[in-house]
């Protein structure tokens, strides 16, 4: 079977699963506790299958002494009698709450969650504006789903779009409630799927003539093809019997071909005019920052592409299969990008649970360069460059790695954030971290170096802590946070390979010379660790394998 008919026979497996009520995407059909956001927007149920005891569940969960008087008058009130005024009134404070600066991270998350979430339960006791807000999310969520090729996930999320977006126009607050499974009303609804077939392939031909057009246009060929007697493009395509019954419906076709386009590009160091010109001699132009930087001065630097969305997931996932919440919601950051570029994230665990080989992976699935600065200890801003006047003056990190790479998109990884100095005599690492993590600030960042503004908007960050504690509050604000599963005993064969592998790197062996771990010695491992920190286990390998070497024959 070819990989395009085994792609969609899966694709179409997984459909019919979620079609035929699989809850493994919305959870539990009869839940003990309220859903998280991605389970909801999927077609989720809520507790007692109740709206309003679900909401009561998720409001008697919050930290209700610490939140303000006001907040707290508000949620108890909901509490106690939780009709559709005091809900509104409750998700309206737990925003404001979720904003108070004094209130500490875990417990703003808690009341920004809560506010949230109490949109679903709005919406079933009858609330328009909370039917449209769902269903804004829910195709938003469809999109991306799509774009990463999971289209089970797809189907439910587009499935509650449309069920929700039914009552977005209508307003039944003053009518009773009365709860029903969620589920019940979704199974009704049916796709007409022949229609949608037609409607994609309309638009798949139409975007693609209008590429050809675009691209004779532009190929200095001066004719366009013939038009026909409705005035439109007599460009021959491709086309099926789409009346056909749907279970005898071809194979897709080849993709038309259309001319590559051309790679995006980005001018990261602007005229350099200002700077002394370099001496004539190649001895005292090393010292000159004009002489440095003049190879990409006003030159635009390629963008490299972004890859698939679903296949930076599995190629992940495929060395680190423990990490795959990690990897997917990078990839929502992937769906139609121009160019490979994630958002500036901290990735946070406890010590030893690979969270820097979590940073090497996902550059090594953005097919991107990445430099990594250790911020253990650092205790000055020389991260941002230092001026030319002082005779050790440098670019900022970001920008040196670009000039090294002759691209304008890298991946930066700040290891041990935690750990950097706050004394800001000689500059805090944090606060020189704050403008390059802004894209609108990072457009246009003064290096005091080569004395002008340069683009750094295209240079991905990458941060690990193994506790945000005692990071800066405005740092932090500026980073999505992500918290690393730890490797599990199920995942030993991989996370062992890896670890030969890295090992064998470093001794600049191939594998003839140090080859993989057998079952025996697989066996071995298991028995001493458990899962989590890979440094343990680490050592263990390396004990394995100068085993290998005292018991090897000399000869």
């Amino acid at each position: 079977m070819s990989n395009t008919k085994h792609s969609r026979r899966a694709a179409a497996n997984a459909v019919a699963r979620a079609m035929a009520g699989d809850t493994t995407i919305p959870g539990p059909r009869e839940p003990k506790s309220p859903q998280g956001r991605l389970e909801m927007l999927a077609g989720g149920e809520f507790v007692g299958w109740s709206a309003v005891a679900d909401a009561t569940a998720r409001l008697m969960g919050l930290p209700i002494e610490w939140l303000s008087e006001r907040t707290r008058r508000a949620v108890e009130k909901a509490i106690e009698d939780p009709t559709f005024k005091r809900l509104r009134r409750a998700r309206a404070v737990l925003f404001d709450e979720s904003a108070r600066r004094d209130l500490p991270d875990m417990y703003s998350k808690d009341c920004a969650v809560a506010h949230e979430m109490l949109a679903f339960n709005l919406a079933a006791l009858g609330c328009s504006q909370a039917h449209g807000e769902i269903t804004a999310a829910a195709l938003d969520r469809f999109s991306q789903l799509l774009g990463a090729g999971r289209h089970a996930e797809a189907y439910m999320c587009l499935r509650s779009a449309i069920v929700w977006a039914g009552n977005a126009s209508l307003d039944f607050t003053d009518q009773p409630y009365y709860s029903e499974p969620n589920y019940s009303q979704l199974s009704q609804y049916r796709f007409d799927t022949r229609r949608m077939l037609q409607f994609a392939t309309a638009l798949h031909d139409a975007e693609a003539q209008a590429l050809i057009a675009d691209a004779i246009l532009k190929g200095g060929a001066g004719q366009l093809p013939p038009a026909d007697k409705d005035g439109d493009l007599a460009i021959d395509l491709a086309s099926h019997d789409f009346m056909a019954g749907t279970e005898d419906l071809p194979e897709p076709e080849e993709p038309l071909p259309i001319p590559a386009p051309v790679g995006r590009t980005l001018v990261v160091v602007g005229s350099l005019a200002h700077l002394p010109k370099p001496a004539i001699h190649a001895r005292e132009r090393r010292d000159s920052p004009r002489a440095e930087f003049e190879r990409i001065e006003n030159k635009a630097l390629p963008l490299l592409p972004a890859p698939d969305p679903h296949a930076f997931v599995e190629e992940g996932v495929r060395r680190a299969p423990w990490l795959r919440p990690i990897f997917e919601i990078l990839a929502q950051d992937l769906v139609g990008a121009p160019y490979a570029w994630t958002r500036p994230t901290a990735l946070v665990s406890r010590p030893g649970m690979g969270k820097t080989a979590a940073v090497r992976a996902v550059a090594r699935g953005l097919g991107l360069a990445l430099r990594i600065y250790n911020a253990a200890g650092a205790a000055d801003g020389s991260f941002g460059g230092t001026s030319r006047q002082w005779i050790s003056g440098r670019a900022s990190i970001p920008l040196q790695t670009l000039l090294q790479e002759g691209v304008a998109n890298v991946v930066i990884g700040v290891d041990e954030i935690e750990k950097a100095s706050l004394d800001r005599r000689n500059g805090a690492l944090g606060d020189t971290l704050l403008p390059y993590l802004e894209r609108e600030s990072s457009k246009a960042i003064f290096d005091s170096y080569i004395e002008t503004n340069v683009n750094l908007s295209a240079v991905s960050f990458l941060v690990t802590a193994n506790s945000m504690e005692g990071v800066p509050g405005p740092l932090r604000d500026r980073l999505r946070i992500l918290e690393v599963p730890a490797p599990g005993r199920e995942h030993l064969p991989v996370v062992a390979a890896n670890l030969v592998a890295e090992i064998r790197a470093e001794r600049g062996l191939d594998e003839a010379w140090l080859p993989g771990l057998d079952g025996d010695e697989l066996s071995l491992l298991a028995r001493h660790w458990k899962g989590g920190s890979l440094r343990p286990l680490r050592r263990l390998v390396e004990t394995l394998l100068a085993g290998r070497e005292r018991l090897a024959p000399r000869h």
